[in-house]
């Protein structure tokens, strides 16, 4: 994955964002191998959907936990690409050994 540094993206209180590829990090921003694994995870997320279906699921699950939770970042972390990717980010060895679609599982355990 390439990381592009920048002052656009992500927006403000983020340090990465991950579109395809692409890694983009707010300019000044050191990101641990935590934070790698976590837009890797992403991007195996975007690839199972093809890419245009994961943001599709990542805005609609936004906006609905956002109109139920009516609170911004209680529904970030409730959308299920992010529950996933925060549960795995500092297990090295995941990446190898995840299964395509685990962010399925995260689906039935809704805390909405």
């Amino acid at each position: 994955m390439k990381i592009i540094e920048n002052n656009i993206l992500p927006p403000k209180g983020y340090k990465a964002i991950t579109l395809l590829n692409c890694i983009f990090v707010r300019r000044g921003v050191k990101l641990a191998d935590t934070n790698l694994r976590h837009e890797a995870i992403h991007w195996e997320q975007e690839k199972e959907l093809l890419i245009v279906g994961f943001y599709l699921l990542y805005i609609a699950e936004f906006l609905l936990a956002l109109l139920c939770l009516r609170n911004w970042h209680k529904a970030y972390r409730s959308i299920t690409f992010e529950r996933e990717a925060y549960d795995y980010q500092d297990a090295w060895f995941y990446l190898e050994a995840r299964k395509h679609y685990t962010w399925t599982r995260y689906i039935r355990h809704k805390s909405i």
